[in-house]
């Protein structure tokens, strides 16, 4: 799996992905940025500087790797986009079983 979100700082994008790997719900995450991201809040268009991470995760942590992700939120409403691997090579995956915990 990989899962997508922002963050408003960099320390808030290395907290976040150290939290996510030492505790084994993630085996990489990927910090990227500053980029800019353009949305409307609250009927105002918005633009503001973030960071994205890209967490990758099995399958079988799915449910344990959003539950600490929310609870780890700096967001009022948080991103948090999950798409399914379809091919992943044999050996990447040995490795991202080998580094979470299920």
């Amino acid at each position: 799996m990989i899962g997508y979100t922002t963050v408003a700082t960099r320390d808030d994008a290395l907290i976040l992905a150290k939290g996510l790997v030492d505790n084994r719900l993630a085996a990489c995450v990927q910090i990227e940025g500053p980029i800019l991201s353009v949305y409307t809040w609250n009927g105002v268009s918005e633009q503001t500087q973030e960071f994205r991470l890209c967490i990758k995760f099995l399958a079988s942590s799915a449910q344990a790797t959003e539950t600490y992700f929310l609870k780890h939120r700096s967001y009022e409403t948080p991103e948090w986009i999950t798409v399914r691997a379809e091919n992943v090579s044999e050996k990447y995956l040995s490795w991202v079983k080998a580094s979470s915990s299920n």
